[in-house]
């Protein structure tokens, strides 16, 4: 009679445990296909949401990938210095003729950020030896060509007011923010201070962020082609 329960008990755990194993190989099974089902799409709208490649036929992208160690710094440090600057003067601009408080409020942020990103620019340059781009004591004019195209920038917002200045602006800060990106895009490999390195990342990062938020703003104002 024990041998009898025994044998039932012994029986009837194995069951169990069959049971669980058939379980727990079905909500695996099922895990696994929702997820190989769900991953590709939600991977898809990330991308397609939080990514903006540097354009590798662009000038800037050209320039800054065809030198590297201290020569890019230099030569980072005077064409984003004005870079920065073209993008302040813009944003000034914003403060005062934007119609919607977003773009005020993206304008107040990119004179603080980029305000400090020159000032730290700026102190390198004397830091490290390297000709002074601006100011009284102008030494490097490699800059010159960033100069002029900040100017034709600011033209096309001269005079504008309200919605028409909100189109232009967001269109021109886009383009103004991808330059930046395709300047920085070979920073982490080819600049030779760390410094410059860690700047050209933040720069891609926030300028990312904020051309996706513009991009955003143009589709539901109505201003996208």
């Amino acid at each position: 009679m024990k041998q009898n329960k025994s044998n039932a008990r012994i029986v009837a755990i194995v069951a169990i445990v069959a049971i669980a194993g058939i379980s727990a190989y079905a909500i695996s099974r099922n895990d696994g296909g929702m997820m190989d089902h769900d991953m590709p799409t939600m991977s898809g709208n990330k991308a397609s949401q939080s990514t903006v490649s540097a354009n590798k036929d662009s000038s800037d992208y050209k320039m800054f990938a065809s030198v590297t160690g201290e020569n890019y710094d230099r030569l980072f440090l005077a064409n984003m210095i004005a870079h920065h600057q073209g993008a302040v003067d813009m944003a000034k601009l914003a403060q005062n003729n934007a119609k919607h408080q977003d773009v005020k409020d993206l304008a107040t942020a990119i004179v603080s950020d980029q305000t400090k990103e020159i000032d730290d620019m700026t102190a390198w340059q004397k830091s490290w030896n390297y000709p002074a781009s601006s100011g009284e004591m102008m030494m490097d004019h490699s800059s010159m060509g960033m100069m002029d195209s900040n100017a034709g920038m600011m033209d096309a917002l001269n005079g504008k007011t309200g919605e028409e200045f909100d189109k232009v602006f967001l269109s021109e800060m886009i383009k103004h923010h991808q330059s930046a990106i395709d300047m920085a895009s070979t920073g982490a490999t080819n600049a030779y201070h760390q410094e410059l390195k860690d700047l050209t990342k933040a720069i891609i990062t926030a300028q990312t962020k904020e051309i996706l938020q513009m991009q955003q703003w143009q589709k539901s104002w109505g201003y996208s082609s």
